[in-house]
């Protein structure tokens, strides 16, 4: 009887110990995801940026820390037109320039490419993605800059230059001579066809 009793306490234990499978009235707990928002600093092993565009609660838009001054086009690649006229996907843009040209007569473009050194080192002049480093294209820019207070808050907290008062490259050929340069002038997205020969602060940003 007492090792019969011995027995039926053991499994009791046992039992109360496992965890339900399930929490209290609901399904299996996923890993847990990180719900990003708009002027977060984002950061993993290998990445880091300012967080300006979300869709969902995991994905959008980060833009660089840092950023560099610089020309669209050498000066005699100005009337050399590219194609590069997506106003949607700038990274669209760097493959459309990658395809024909040579990647360091366009400073800007270039600049934000190399931020991807493993790509370059693996697959010379292989095409980028949407979650690789690039020149944002017109519309891109217009999410960067109408959310720039929240950007600046945190570019500023890090001692990283920040958005106010530049003008920005963006990846979105106009014409044989001319980009469109974006900026914000009291509170609204203004984009300016400019001659791409002419120097103008450039960030780069991927997909997360």
């Amino acid at each position: 009887m007492r090792k019969e009793l011995y027995f039926l306490v053991v499994l009791c234990a046992l039992v109360s110990c496992q965890k339900p499978e399930t929490p209290q009235g609901g399904e299996p707990q996923g890993p847990h995801q990180h719900t990003y928002e708009i002027g977060e600093y984002y950061h993993n092993d290998t990445l880091e940026g300012v967080v300006f565009w979300t869709f969902g609660d995991h994905n959008g838009l980060m833009v660089s820390l840092d950023e560099a001054y610089l020309t669209w086009c050498e000066p005699g690649n100005i009337n050399c037109e590219t194609g590069a006229t997506n106003p949607y996907e700038g990274w669209n843009n760097t493959n459309i320039l990658m395809d024909v040209y040579d990647m360091s007569h366009y400073p800007a473009i270039q600049w934000s490419y190399l931020k991807n050194t493993w790509h370059l080192v693996n697959y010379p002049h292989r095409k980028i993605i949407n979650k690789q480093w690039y020149v944002p294209s017109t519309t891109e820019m217009r999410y960067l800059l109408q959310n720039q207070e929240a950007v600046n808050a945190t570019l500023a907290s890090m001692g990283y230059p920040t958005l106010e008062g530049k003008t920005y490259w963006s990846s979105t050929e106009t014409g044989t001579r001319g980009a469109a340069a974006v900026r914000l002038q009291n509170g609204e997205v203004v984009i300016s066809d400019s001659l791409k020969t002419l120097e103008f602060y450039v960030r780069a940003i991927r997909n997360f």
